[in-house]
Parts: structure tokens; sequence; C-alpha cells
């Protein structure tokens, strides 16, 4: 479990704002929602750590679940990638297995001459997913719907159950891997992968991608955020909504040359909070391990002491968070769409301000459980519903956290006594007057509102 000793009812010393009353706060005897520990955040790592059993415990230790393994630290087919299986099963975690091939391009036309490793990963208590591809071009949708396929008629010769079918999309909508390097949207590069490829998979459907946000000039003189992070991660989810897919981020852990190094906490928090705003079902870092690829970043370095640096112990601190409430979370199932606020002291300053980034095809324009939301500064709401009809909102500070702008929300509500809210990883409940609710939201951080009639 993840918090002990839960109760339906809980005496609770309610947290009342200066704008509320004065004095003491009330203690009150009242039920509350409940919502049952069987939903998890799985939460990935790619780069793998130096192959021991302490160091894959470490991996587990940050609050990894997952563990990306591909054919980089140790070979295929060998024991010391054989290894990697079985001391991830020891820690506790799970395999995602990379394909050994790179997409050739040969099943574009002759899908016969698609090849695939043919070996028994099911036999391995800790595989999870077989990674088919990484950023496949639709091109070459043909040779991983096909790959998919020969897995699966592999499995069934083998008498077993085949691992999930994962694939992570290019964010990019790849031109370098198209073969008339033309760019496509997003929407139809996801709509295509979900015809041409998602209807292949058996049972689990995963849509995921990697967009990493946080921008930096060549000279690192100017940093800014990716303008079109929030339109694709809507597109990519209501993509996902129509697959019935679940939806996964990878998030910047890394720097290069056009991407800015991760300098606190704050900078994994905004990319995960703003990331759960479109409901996604779990998360990775890119890296876990620093890359061989020379680049900045990584939770542990690169060296064969696999030293932790500051990033780990970041990331460590937010998993931990987001582990003792994702249960809460996933229980609104339902995702609505997100809304754009535009931070009045932005608009005090110019009218006609709209950040770069809300550009969504699809905004929510009201909330359904509010009856109007304003807010000091840029902020996103994702909004959802639970199986009992209750609105569950994700409200993001949406600012870069190296301005430390701290941003104030005002609420009114429908119809409102209580508001059950949920700020790093802690629940407090909150009197809501008149149907009016304000919080504050810290640097880079997210909270979940659940506003309740008592």
């Amino acid at each position: 479990m993840k918090r002990k000793g839960k109760i339906a009812a809980l005496l609770l010393a309610l947290v009342i704002g200066a704008s509320m009353f004065a004095g003491c706060a009330t203690e009150i005897s009242e039920d509350y929602p409940e919502y049952a520990d069987d939903k998890a955040i799985w939460i990935g790592g790619w780069d793998v750590p130096i192959n021991t059993l302490e160091d894959y415990q470490m991996a587990k230790d940050m609050g990894l679940t997952h563990m990306f393994i591909d054919n980089m630290f140790a070979k295929k087919g060998t024991p010391e990638y054989l290894k990697q299986l079985e001391y991830c099963e020891q820690v506790g975690l799970k395999a995602i297995v990379g394909s050994d091939t790179s997409l050739s391009g040969e099943g574009l036309g002759s899908p016969e001459n698609v090849t695939i490793e043919e070996f028994d990963y099911a036999q391995y208590p800790a595989v999870d997913m077989l990674n088919i591809w990484d950023e496949p071009g639709s091109a070459h949708f043909g040779e991983v719907a096909t790959r998919i396929e020969k897995q699966y008629a592999f499995y069934e010769k083998e008498g077993k159950t085949a691992p999930t079918m994962y694939v992570n999309l290019d964010p990019a909508y790849h031109v370098s891997h198209q073969t008339n390097a033309v760019e496509e949207g997003m929407r139809p590069y996801a709509q295509k992968f979900v015809n041409e490829v998602l209807t292949k998979v058996k049972g689990r459907k995963i849509i995921s991608t990697d967009i990493y946000p946080l921008m930096s000039s060549p000279d690192g003189s100017h940093f800014s955020i990716l303008a079109t992070w929030l339109v694709n991660m809507e597109t990519l989810k209501e993509v996902a909504v129509e697959a019935d897919a679940e939806f996964m981020m990878f998030i910047q852990n890394y720097s290069e040359s056009t991407r800015r190094e991760i300098m606190n906490k704050e900078d994994l928090s905004f990319q995960v909070y703003t990331d759960m705003a479109f409901g996604i079902n779990g998360f990775s870092y890119f890296t876990y391990r620093q890359s061989f690829l020379n680049f900045g970043g990584g939770c542990v370095s690169k060296d064969e002491s696999c030293t932790p640096f500051d990033n780990y112990y970041w990331a460590q601190t937010l998993n931990a968070e987001i582990a003792e409430w994702d249960h809460v979370f996933l229980a609104f199932d339902k995702w609505k769409g997100v809304m754009t606020v535009n931070g009045t002291n932005n608009l005090e300053e110019y009218d006609e301000y709209n950040n770069d980034c809300f550009v969504l095809e699809h905004p929510v324009k009201k909330l359904d459980c509010a009856k109007s939301v304003t807010a000091t500064e840029d902020t996103i709401i994702g909004q959802f519903e639970d199986k009992d009809g209750r609105s569950g909102l994700m409200v993001v500070n949406f600012n870069d956290p190296l301005d430390k702008i701290t941003d104030t929300v005002s609420f009114t509500f429908e119809n409102a006594n209580r508001a059950m809210v949920y700020v790093g990883g802690k629940r407090k409940i909150y009197e809501v007057k008149d149907n009016k609710l304000t919080l504050d939201i810290g640097v880079g951080e997210g909270i979940f509102v659940i506003p309740l009639a008592m």
C-alpha cells in the first residue's frame, strides 16, 4: 500500500485560507471518497545501468517500475544480456525488451523479408513488453505491423502468450524516416499508426511518444518551451481515447544543442504534471543512465561507477510523490480535454496576450464543475471524471520553472462546499465557501482538485 491506515471516515483539520475564516481551523468528522489502491502509473528508464544487481536495485530504488533493455550494453543472446532480465526480476522491475534489428524498409514491398528475433522472452517473468521499434516513420508501418504479426505467430508456435507489443511514435513525424522526406501532421500520422499497426496488437494497446519541451538556443543564451508540446499531446490523447489505448510519454532528462539542461526537480515535475493533464498512464525518463551518445543529463553516470547525479534524487522524490496518489488520478479514467487559462498578470500588460503554447485544436471552454476559473499566471487544467461522475481537475502552473513564477488559481464551482486536493502526493481537504476556492500552485507544480458537495 502507498499509504498506511486508509479509512473512510477521517477527522481532518480543514485548511482555511485567509480569504475564508479568521482564527483556528475547525475539526469536522466527514466521509470523503476513497479510491482503491489497485492502479499505478508505470515509470520507465531508457539506457540501462551497468550489469550488476546493485545497480539494478539502484534503479528500482529511484522509483522505476520498468527498464528499457536494448542491445547496446550487452549483446542479445549472451549470458550478460539475459542476466539483465534476471536482475530485473530480482529487484522487482519489469523489462521492455528492445528489438534487435533496425527498420530496413524491406517490408515496404516485401513483408516476407521482415525478420524477427525468434527467442522466447516469455520464459523470463520480468519481461512485460517487446519494444518493436522506436520512432518509425509512417512509411515503415507495414514493416512494423508485419514484425508484430510474426512475433505473435512465433509465440503461438511456442505455446506461449506473447508479451505486450510496444511501439514508440515519432514526435516530429520523422521526416528522416520517410522515403520521400515529406513531413506529415501528427493526427494523420497517429491515425495511420492506429489503422495499420495498433489494429494488429492483441490485448493491451499503448500509444507512446517522446516530446522534449525544454528548449535552448544553440549558444545557450535563450530558453523556451516547445510551442507544439500541448497540441501534439492533445492529438495523441484524442487518438488514444478513440483506440481505447493507454497513453505513455517520455520526459526530458537529457540535454543537447537545442535542449537545455535539467536544473532542478521542478524541471521534471513540470513535464510530468503537464503530461498528466493529458491523461498519461505512464512516463519514462530519457535517459536513466547518461547516454552513450554523449548527451548531457541522465540520472546516473555512464562510467562504470554508475554514480547518481542530482537528477537521480530529484526523480526519486518526484516518483515517490506520484506513487502516493496515482491510484486516485487513474480512477478518473474519463479524460474530457484541457482548458488553457491566460494569466491575469499577463493580460494586464497586454489585453490580447496568448501563450504561444496555447494552440489546442479542441480546448475546453468551460469546466463541467465550475462556473468560472481565473489564474494569476498561465495555467492548464486537465478535466477528468470518475466512474461515479465526480469531476477531477489536474491544474498545472504552466510556466518555465526557470522563471520561478508561482500561480494563484481561483474557482467558482457549480455546487461544492469541500474540495479534496492532492499536492505533492498528500491529500488536503479545503472548505469551499459560496462555491469559491483559491489555491496557490508552486513553481513546476501541478495539483489535483476534486470538488465535493457534502
